[in-house]
């Protein structure tokens, strides 16, 4: 029987005025992970015996959620899934007022774990004043878009340049090969179909399972990515070789920018560098559009930086009550950050070889 979960998590507006899940200003530092569909797909997916806090304050906003029954700790919503944390503010009085939010709420559990914030963002040193821990979170490579495609190869090494260039013709010359962009509801799923496939076929064949192997993370994805597709901010490329699925890279396109969430390809292809191909082809599309910078998130994979992308470093924020269920839920936290490390890093050299 799969898991039941309760359809109606509990929301608890932080705001004497509550109003929906967007930013309140285009300069308010909010991703696609902080918007509407994808905290409510977390919310239906992912929200057994949780609850979801929305706090605003005149220009601020912050999604967070509480996990945890008898140890209770406070988490951004959507923790364990998205690859950014974000709090929104339009001034440096909004971000000490929201911190300060966050700080009560978070004094109402035993312990506040606020991963992925990026470095510049004003609540870490907030976060530092009032006495929480600030550690090095996972680093994330971005690539800098220039204007065109033809500035973007010019970027690169020598050996990355002309393998940019060599594949794909190479690729051609042997297979048919087709590009195809997801925009109807049943291309999404279709193209989903191929993606968990093709990412599961490549950790099966290391006696491993991936990260989107389990029912429940299936259906989430579906409902973004269908959702996604709806608003415009879908990117879900796929490529056929003789007409059979060869590779798919799930990317999101929001705010100016691209986010590659994961990818998935045919291990029986791989000398035939199909990733390679296929980024090259997001890469071009992504600049044609305008946008400006293409986020790898999460994963220091080596091939990230081959195409030209340099960290972006990442804090988290943790806060620990001086009690014995507070002392356990550090124990506890540290414990899954570490298994979460070697996870990463074993995923990390799973890439190591060319694709």
């Amino acid at each position: 029987m799969p898991h039941q979960i309760s359809p109606q998590p509990q929301i608890i507006d932080v705001d004497p005025q509550p109003s929906v899940i967007e930013p309140l200003a285009p300069s308010m530092p909010l991703t696609v992970f902080q918007t509407r569909p994808y905290l409510m797909a977390y919310r239906r997916c992912f929200g057994a015996n949780k609850t979801f806090y929305r706090l605003r304050n005149g220009g601020g906003a912050a999604f967070l959620m509480s996990r945890g029954r008898t140890a209770k700790r406070l988490e951004w919503w959507g923790a364990g899934i998205h690859d950014i944390g974000a709090a929104a503010y339009d001034s440096p009085q909004t971000a000490r007022e929201l911190w300060e939010q966050i700080e009560d709420l978070a004094q109402q559990h035993q312990a506040a774990q606020l991963a992925q914030l990026p470095a510049n963002c004003q609540l870490i040193t907030l976060a530092q004043n009032s006495g929480w821990q600030v550690s090095e979170a996972e680093a994330c490579p971005v690539l800098t878009l220039p204007d065109t495609w033809d500035e973007y190869v010019a970027l690169l090494g020598k050996n990355m340049r002309e393998q940019i260039k060599r594949y794909p013709k190479r690729l051609e010359k042997e297979f048919k090969v087709e590009y195809a962009l997801a925009q109807t509801e049943a291309e999404v799923q279709t193209a989903l179909s191929h993606l968990f496939r093709l990412h599961g076929k490549r950790w099966r064949a290391r006696g491993q399972t991936g990260v989107l192997a389990t029912p429940r993370r299936q259906r989430f994805h579906r409902e973004v990515c269908v959702a996604f597709a709806r608003h415009g901010w879908l990117r879900l490329w796929t490529m056929h070789c003789n007409g059979q699925p060869a590779c798919v890279l799930l990317n999101y396109f929001y705010g100016g920018k691209y986010y590659f969430f994961i990818g998935g390809f045919e291990p029986e292809l791989m000398r035939w560098s199909v990733g390679t191909c296929l980024f090259a082809r997001v890469f071009r599309q992504a600049i044609e559009e305008g946008a400006t910078e293409f986020d790898f998130l999460r994963g220091e994979e080596e091939y990230k930086y081959r195409f030209g992308a340099i960290s972006r470093t990442y804090k988290t924020l943790a806060y620990f009550q001086d009690s014995p269920r507070g002392r356990l839920l550090r124990q506890r936290i540290q414990l899954e950050t570490e298994v979460m490390h070697r996870v990463h890093q074993k995923f990390s050299a799973a890439h190591r070889t060319r694709n």
